[in-house]
């Protein structure tokens, strides 16, 4: 830094330096202290903390030699939080994967946090030592949003948990022990609106989520244990808006939804190889499709088209509200049998999207003559002639096609080639002269 410039920032008063240096990481702005006796304190002047001992770890350091790095990030952690006193604190974030002597730092880290009171928390704590959390956290009366992770058990929930002002909760990984979580967490959470689970191991949760604040649910497994006991059994929110749901269908516990109020759903379901007796996962899948039939937006992946098409034999929900589709399929037979049988069961539907049509080889998707599809969206089109031929047939049968949108992959680079493929698509015929056609 030059000395003009530096002449320059010791001019500006102090509560105007500690703005500047609130916008930097706090380990640079931590580095100003070394400047003059005048900055040794002014980095620690913010109202946001975000500690990160990954930032200074190094592998390469013998166990010794990383003890000292930890009681160095201990150090720093402690005498920031000691420099800023009793400032109150709008968002604190910690991520450490602490050591056995870091229990008793974390423990009054957060506490000081909670004790300035902060609304925005974010921990992720790498649990080896089953480090129990402090009460307070759960009694917290300024928490609004709270990100608790990875791999972190909370074996003991106060019975006065507490949270009247929580809107947001983040679990990552995250094991509850004794039933905890829907009769004591969800329960002291009044306000709560936004609720993500995602982890590999979800030991604990009961077989119930249920609330009727939940506005936005997103429920991610990554485990494949076909008896795994913490699959979903219920979902009881009948204020949901908005649910994202990514898993493996399950053989023990099937899904009873209360999803009355939904209007948007993703589905991203995968598929796991079949075993004897799909019965029990058949359930699942149609008390899943039964339970977001209200919706007016879906999104299916390439493998929940699958999925949907393997356990849905007996047939799908009408589904009166839905007005937009995303559907995204890698293999013929749900392009000839689930597609139609959506469209079938969308009576309503304006709002088309597809994606890896090229996938569909055979001619002719059977398309319902009462379709009311006025917007159609077509990506990743590498121009083959099955696609060409499916384009002209849904340009025909869709008598209420107003917009068509085809986008090339992004693999297509020969802009001739997309020239000469553009053309194609221009002079298919239609059977509405109203039609516009974006070739993109």
């Amino acid at each position: 830094m030059g000395s003009v410039s530096m002449n320059s920032l010791n001019c500006l008063p102090d509560e105007l330096l500690a703005k500047i240096l609130s916008f930097l990481p706090i380990k640079q702005a931590a580095s100003t202290s070394l400047i003059a006796k005048r900055w040794r304190t002014l980095f620690a002047v913010r109202h946001n903390l975000d500690f990160d001992d990954s930032e200074i770890l190094d592998p390469k350091v013998d166990e010794e030699d990383m003890y000292n790095v930890y009681e160095s990030f201990w150090s720093f952690v402690d005498r920031t939080l000691a420099l800023q006193g009793s400032v109150h604190i709008n968002k604190f974030s910690l991520k450490c994967g602490y050591e056995p002597q870091e229990e008793d730092h974390v423990d009054g880290w957060i506490n000081n946090a909670l004790e300035r009171g902060v609304s925005e928390l974010h921990l992720h704590l790498t649990d080896e030592m089953r480090f129990r959390l402090p009460s307070n956290l759960f009694i917290s009366n300024t928490l609004v949003k709270l990100t608790l992770g990875e791999e972190l058990s909370i074996h003991y929930l106060p019975p006065n948990t507490f949270l009247p002002l929580l809107k947001i909760l983040f679990l990552r990984s995250v094991r509850f022990g004794n039933q905890k979580f829907c009769d004591v967490l969800l329960a002291g959470c009044p306000a709560l609106e936004d609720l993500t689970i995602n982890g590999e191991d979800f030991s604990g949760i009961p077989e119930a989520i249920s609330s009727k604040t939940i506005k936005r649910l997103s429920l991610i497994s990554k485990s494949v244990d076909y008896d795994d006991l913490s699959s979903f059994m219920s979902l009881d929110t009948p204020n949901l808006v908005n649910l994202f749901y990514r898993d493996f269908p399950r053989r023990r516990y099937l899904i009873r939804c209360n999803l009355d109020s939904l209007v948007k759903a993703v589905l991203d379901l995968h598929v796991l190889e079949l075993v004897d007796n799909d019965e029990p996962f058949e359930s699942n899948v149609m008390d899943l499709m039964n339970g977001v039939r209200n919706v007016e937006i879906l999104q299916l992946t390439h493998s929940a088209t699958k999925i949907i098409w393997e356990y849905c034999k007996g047939g799908l929900p009408v589904f009166k509200n839905l007005l937009h589709l995303e559907f995204l399929g890698y293999e013929e037979r749900v392009w000839k049998e689930l597609l139609p049988l959506m469209l079938e069961h969308s009576p309503n539907l304006e709002r088309l999207f597809l994606s890896g049509l090229c996938h569909c080889k055979s001619d002719g998707i059977r398309i319902p003559q009462t379709n009311k599809v006025s917007f159609l969206c077509i990506t990743f089109y590498l121009g083959t002639e099955h696609e060409l031929k499916h384009i002209s047939h849904f340009l025909l049968k869709m008598e209420c096609l107003q917009v068509v949108q085809v986008y090339f992959a992004k693999t297509l680079v020969d802009d001739s080639k997309k020239m000469k493929l553009t053309e194609d698509l221009l002079k298919l015929p239609k059977a509405s002269s109203n039609l516009r056609m974006h070739v993109i």
